[in-house]
């Protein structure tokens, strides 16, 4: 928990009037900011006195421990399971970050979930597996058993580049292991995710549709440029058409839905806008246990926390490097197709007035199909076609400057920079067989550039 929050105690924890305010930044709204505490993530723009009082108690929110329903001296923070991943926000997300991916062969880390869902129609909102719903919880309340255990074995492969470097990824194989309640459909694809980083998150949510949507690429605000690849990540939600934004495949509509998604499925925590968790009804033992209100996280502390997640900034690198501007080689290989390294925005002022201006996220918030090797595979062991947002590049240099062991890609197979370009397929082959081509030298500056965003 941040020192911050350290001395509240379980009871005064979500009384606003003993959170601290976070300081404002002063910088531009889009530009990043220095994260001087990683404890204390700043803002990218001021914020008026009652955005920044909800903003910081979202904080406190983030950090939260969760206890079981009806546990003495909870006041509102209980309610957590009875099966479930993590007790807090934070143990996943780390203040923001994305979270930490497997060093070797061992137990899935925690911040490493297996998403469980059945293919349906394509007009058909996804369905869980019929025993363990969206998510496989590996912990539970005392008193019950987790639904399973998640591990993982990797294997080596190596090549080399035209020019005889050799290169190495490691490839990962999931083993799903005592499943409490029998085995898994035949066709639940079962999908490893670490959580994603929400550094900038509200400035992508302030993208226009249009900008996503559009089959042409803006090149300099004026009309259409370039044709654009991939897909939009149309989802389907009470028959409706929307677009999602957010999650490693686009399923999340908003800052709100993915944050309520994660309460309810792996915290077991509900919310007025998903008003169950993630129990099925083969899952008894978890449906007798007492709830922790209704709704378990309550509007306010859900708007809060909400807040808190739309205002955060994009960490900018350490002072020892260089804030880059676009390398022509990322352009050249053909990287910035798919990692655009502008969208506009158009953002709300605290008088209700909106501005456009531009962000420099490295993506297009678009699907790609990114090849077999990255693709899902069901409980049958068959691979199943996947689609895949791209993934924004900004912060980069953050995570690779904080982290001892980085990991990249959607479940951390990547153990570094190199390692992810060479997973790319499919839509990104053209990109990858470029970079491969590259001299050993080009290859280093264009990986020192990417660490340096």
């Amino acid at each position: 928990m941040s020192p911050r929050w350290a001395a509240l105690g379980a009871t005064g924890l979500f009384s606003a009037c003993a959170v601290a305010l976070p300081q404002p930044v002063s910088s531009g709204p889009t530009s990043q900011q220095v994260f001087a505490n990683s404890r204390d993530p700043p803002f990218y723009q001021q914020l008026d006195a009652a955005t920044r009082a909800r903003a910081a108690l979202g904080h406190a929110v983030f950090n939260t421990q969760w206890v079981r329903a009806a546990t003495p001296l909870a006041g509102r923070r209980d309610g957590l399971g009875p099966l479930y991943n993590a007790a807090s926000c934070d143990e996943c997300h780390n203040e923001g970050l994305r979270g930490r991916g497997p060093v070797g062969d061992g137990p899935a880390p925690q911040a490493l979930i297996v998403q469980l869902e059945v293919p349906t129609a394509f007009d058909q909102p996804a369905k869980g597996d019929p025993h363990y719903g969206h998510v496989l919880n590996t912990a539970a309340l005392a008193g019950l058993e987790p639904e399973g255990r998640v591990s993982i074995q990797y294997r080596e492969d190596t090549g080399r580049y035209p020019d005889g470097t050799e290169w190495h990824v490691r490839v990962p194989r999931y083993l799903v292991s005592a499943l409490r309640y029998g085995p898994l459909s035949p066709a639940t694809v079962l999908k490893p995710r670490l959580a994603p980083s929400l550094f900038g998150n509200g400035l992508l949510e302030a993208v226009p549709e249009t900008a996503i949507t559009d089959p042409y690429v803006a090149t300099d605000g004026r009309g259409p440029g370039a044709p654009s690849v991939g897909a939009p990540a149309w989802q389907w939600v009470d028959g409706r058409r929307r677009l999602g934004r957010f999650g490693w495949q686009g399923t999340a509509l908003s800052i709100r839905d993915q944050t309520t998604r994660a309460f309810s499925r792996e915290m077991g925590l509900t919310s007025r806008d998903v008003d169950h968790d993630d129990c099925t009804a083969a899952e008894t033992d978890c449906l007798a246990q007492p709830n922790g209100g209704s709704p378990e996280v309550a509007d306010d502390l859900l708007d809060a926390v909400v807040e808190f997640q739309r205002w955060l900034a994009v960490p900018a690198p350490g002072a020892a490097v260089v804030a880059p501007s676009t390398d022509p080689l990322f352009v050249q290989v053909g990287c910035a197709a798919c990692h655009r390294p502008s969208l506009p925005v158009m953002l709300q002022g605290p008088d209700g007035t909106s501005t456009r201006s531009a962000i420099a996220p490295y993506t297009d918030l678009r699907l790609h199909d990114l090849g077999p090797g990255l693709a899902d595979t069901d409980a049958a062991g068959r691979k199943v076609p996947s689609l895949w947002r791209t993934a924004p590049l900004w912060g980069l240099g953050y995570r690779v400057q904080r982290e001892h062991y980085p990991t990249f890609l959607h479940d951390g197979r990547g153990r570094s920079i190199e390692e992810a370009i060479l997973w790319h397929d499919g839509e990104a082959r053209a990109a990858r067989e470029a970079f491969e081509h590259l001299t050993t030298p080009g290859r280093t500056v264009l990986m020192q550039w990417l660490a340096a965003l």
